[in-house]
């Protein structure tokens, strides 16, 4: 706001509050309510200058926080904003901080992760309030994090890939869960930067690994894990991955999934570590692609044998600007010999465009949500 108010004066500042205030009060109020498909008390202020509240009387599932704040963010983005005595229009940006529970305090959550969300140059940020009560240290995550450690209940929850020419599951992408002391699963939002910053990470994700080993030699299953270019630079992390697969000889079953690849700098030690693992029939696949519409030096530059479409694309592909997008990145794809996923596939008609590209693999809601092996494995079998 301060750079529109510079740019535009604060008359035209006011008067773009005042539109996105009325996007928020209609538009995104009505979609919100048409997506959970109930009528609930939703409450919208414009708290202080440039800072919003919606707020959902309603228990949410992750499902569904997520799908709000998709709602949220590109009808806003999407919009074209006016100015006074002009028919000149400009676009603004968002950065959406969300907190759940029915502590008072609710609103304090959800300002800290708004604040923590600007600090790391993200567009959303979710706190658990359960987790929140100290604003200055989380000692309640920092034990629930050592607890799941201790306890080795850091899981892998599964989520499916379906083979597109064949309709049939093909592999699944391992996703780390932990749980509080009530047993309520903690999604990975409020915990996996706190891992980081406490220096944990390393160690649950040790057993994440160990675990989808386990599983892999168990039921012979294909998986893939996500893992960041931090990751990557870490040779901590580096030799947990190879010290657990070399003498496994499950390489050829694994997937690394290497996240936030706009952020790489450095071929030269990405494929360093991508060469190490592909001795051991390791695959790779560049997740994420074409957020912030990357631009293909990632595919020529990186060793990759698959790339993940983002789900952001996915989610607008029955927008000719965006199915077209998506078809040049298709059928570069093929003439480099590269498998692509399409993420974030939530319903029929998605899929169906979806192959109407010839993309060869599908994830997300449509196909499958994540699930612990026990449940996937005993649906395989009722099959």
């Amino acid at each position: 706001m301060k750079d529109l108010n510079a740019f535009y004066g604060f008359k035209n500042g006011d008067f773009i509050l005042l539109q996105l205030y009325k996007l928020l009060k209609n538009k995104v109020k009505k979609e919100i309510t048409y997506y959970l498909k109930k009528s609930i008390c939703i409450d919208i202020k414009n708290e202080h200058v440039d800072v919003f509240t919606v707020t959902i009387y309603d228990e949410l599932v992750e499902m569904d926080i997520m799908e709000v704040k998709n709602i949220i963010f590109n009808n806003i983005i999407s919009s074209q904003f006016f100015l006074i005595n002009t028919k000149n229009t400009i676009d603004i940006d968002v950065t959406i901080g969300c907190s759940k529970g029915l502590d008072r305090d609710l609103l304090v959550y959800a300002e800290r992760a708004l604040h923590s969300a600007k600090m790391n140059y993200i567009h959303f940020m979710y706190y658990d309030s359960k987790l929140y009560k100290n604003h200055f240290i989380n000692e309640e995550l920092l034990t629930t994090l050592h607890r799941n450690i201790n306890n080795k209940t850091v899981e892998p929850y599964f989520q499916a890939i379906q083979d597109n020419k064949t309709s049939k599951i093909i592999k699944y992408e391992a996703l780390m869960r932990i749980i509080d002391k009530e047993g309520n699963i903690i999604m990975p939002q409020a915990f996996i930067e706190k891992a980081r910053k406490y220096r944990l990470f390393n160690k649950m994700m040790e057993i994440l690994i160990l675990k989808v080993i386990k599983y892999i030699k168990k039921y012979k299953i294909e998986v893939s894990i996500n893992l960041d270019y931090s990751d990557i630079l870490n040779p901590t992390m580096k030799n947990i991955i190879i010290d657990n697969i070399k003498n496994s000889n499950v390489g050829k079953y694994l997937t690394i999934e290497i996240l936030e690849s706009k952020k790489i700098s450095n071929y030269y030690l990405v494929n360093d570590f991508i060469n190490d693992l592909k001795a051991y029939d390791v695959k790779i696949a560049i997740d994420d692609f074409g957020s912030g519409f990357s631009n293909y030096e990632h595919i020529l530059n990186i060793n990759t044998d698959y790339i993940k479409l983002d789900g952001s694309l996915i989610k607008k592909i029955d927008v000719d600007v965006y199915y077209n997008l998506l078809k040049s990145i298709v059928q570069f794809c093929k003439e480099q010999d590269i498998k692509v996923v399409a993420e974030f596939v939530s319903d029929l008609k998605i899929q169906r465009y979806v192959k109407s590209l010839d993309i060869d693999y599908s994830q997300g809601y449509y196909i499958g949500k994540p699930e612990k092996i026990d449940i996937l494995m005993k649906g395989d079998n009722e099959s």
